[in-house]
């Protein structure tokens, strides 16, 4: 006999107020995902699409694996820094005009930072350090995705996407 229910009949639960436990909500994604649209928070519109195709040169799709693009990286970043302290996004807000007038230069001329040595200061110019943050964010937000975990779930050796990711509720 199970603990859970010897403890239940103790309590006085009935047994049909449990059966509940057994079955899984099915729960539609279509009105989250109506809600969750890629609207500008904190971006302008112009900034998200240059934080996006930054997004797309840091993470990008590569066998059978989406990019930061396709995981809607940068929308899930706009919507998370609009809720963030003002330092982390006075460094986003710099890092992204930098980026504008560097990249016109070429990527590599606007990546420049992220080939530097690695230190435990981290980079001494705030761009550097919008750069290093960028990556890394742009990096979690894509491998936590749900486009990322369809992909992984989907690939013939590997279930490593199986049940990693949780669909909101309403």
């Amino acid at each position: 006999m199970k603990r859970r229910s010897v403890l239940y009949s103790l309590l006085g639960v009935a047994p049909a107020a449990l059966a509940w436990q057994d079955t899984v909500p099915n729960i539609p994604t279509s009105a989250a995902d109506g809600v969750a649209m890629g609207l500008p928070r904190f971006f302008s519109p112009a900034d998200l699409k240059s934080f996006q195709e930054l997004g797309e040169t840091l993470i990008p799709a590569f066998d059978g694996r989406p990019g930061a693009r396709e995981a809607e990286a940068a929308e899930f970043l706009d919507f998370l820094l609009a809720q963030s302290p003002a330092d982390l996004q006075t460094l986003y807000r710099s890092g992204v005009a930098t980026w504008n007038l560097r990249r016109k230069a070429g990527n590599a001329a606007a990546l420049k930072e992220l080939s530097e040595p690695w230190t435990y200061k981290g980079s001494s110019t705030s761009y550097g350090k919008f750069l290093h943050a960028a990556k890394l964010a742009f990096h979690q937000a894509t491998v936590n995705s749900r486009q990322w975990a369809e992909a992984m779930s989907t690939r013939s050796r590997s279930a490593a996407g199986i049940g990693a990711f949780w669909l909101p509720t309403e």
